[in-house]
């Protein structure tokens, strides 16, 4: 039986050494003080985002690459249980031209949204997820297909299955082109019934300043009502360990004002400082201090 268990074991290590796997993750958590309304003012800790994840790949020839990705969230400021894989759980092929995925994963406008809004996005100290309709972040069930078409644009199509007779099938769709300093995208979501986002967005970077400025734009109807999102922003690296960062929103009623700055402690530590200002029929103000190590 012993022979049995260390032959077992020394064939999962062959495996393990044939395929590069690592292990990474992040927490972040802020401290903060918010007000809505005439409301007294609340403290919380915040999570925000902080995961754990696997990552392996294997080269199996022919220019193929086989990968997997398992990601989790992690509740920092309250641990409790989590579903293994919540945030990612994806299988697939990639070559030097592209890569296809099943599973689970964040949508290509989920992703667009996030690389052009001056704030990160779907994060804390950001208005992007008030302003413009990610309608959902992450899609389950789906084939996410990724291919560079030509030199600096790169192409996405991902289609959800919905698994349910007479329910039409989700998908996202994106285009992202980067060459020096610029870059735009536009990217789609449609559920087949009654919900569409359309997002344009640029940004450029002027090395010699340090700065990115930021545009997004967005044509949106969430269960058949309109709306149309709009904001810009601005990333400014104020020292080599700091940057700044700014933007402002709207859409209908809602105006939005974000600020926020990183300060790197170290290679894998920020202190991170947010506040938010949301006003429509009732203004909601957000001040936060956090802090982020990466590992």
């Amino acid at each position: 039986m012993k022979k049995l268990a260390i032959f077992a074991l020394s064939i999962g290590l062959m495996g393990f050494a044939q395929a590069d796997v690592s292990v990474y993750g992040m927490a972040r958590v802020y401290e903060e003080s918010s007000t809505v309304g005439t409301a007294a003012s609340v403290t919380s800790m915040v999570n925000d985002k902080s995961r754990i994840g696997i990552k392996a790949s294997d080269n199996i020839g022919n220019g193929l690459t086989a990968f997997v990705t398992v990601e989790t969230n992690v509740g920092v400021d309250a641990p409790a249980a989590s579903t293994l894989g919540d945030r990612a759980a994806l299988v697939g092929l990639s070559n030097k031209t592209g890569s296809i995925g099943l599973g689970r994963d964040k949508t290509a406008l989920t992703k667009s949204i996030d690389g052009f809004d001056a704030m990160g996005g779907d994060l804390y100290g950001s208005s992007a997820g008030a302003i413009h309709s990610y309608q959902v972040t992450r899609l389950s069930n789906t084939v996410f297909v990724s291919a560079t078409l030509v030199q600096g644009l790169v192409g996405k199509y991902e289609l959800s299955n919905s698994e349910i007779a007479g329910t039409p099938n989700p998908y996202t769709a994106s285009l992202v082109y980067s060459t020096g300093p610029v870059a735009a995208t536009w990217a789609r979501f449609d559920n087949g019934v009654t919900s569409t986002t359309d997002v344009y967005g640029a940004k450029f970077s002027l090395a010699k300043t340090g700065t990115t400025v930021f545009g997004l734009y967005s044509d949106s109807k969430v269960a058949n009502v309109a709306n149309q999102g709009k904001s810009v922003g601005l990333n400014q690296t104020v020292t080599p360990t700091l940057v700044a960062m700014a933007s402002y929103g709207e859409n209908g009623p809602l105006k939005s004002y974000n600020l926020g700055a990183n300060y790197a402690l170290g290679k894998n530590t920020k202190v991170l400082a947010r506040y938010v200002k949301e006003s429509s029929a009732t203004d909601t103000t957000r001040y936060g201090a956090g802090l982020e190590y990466n590992f």
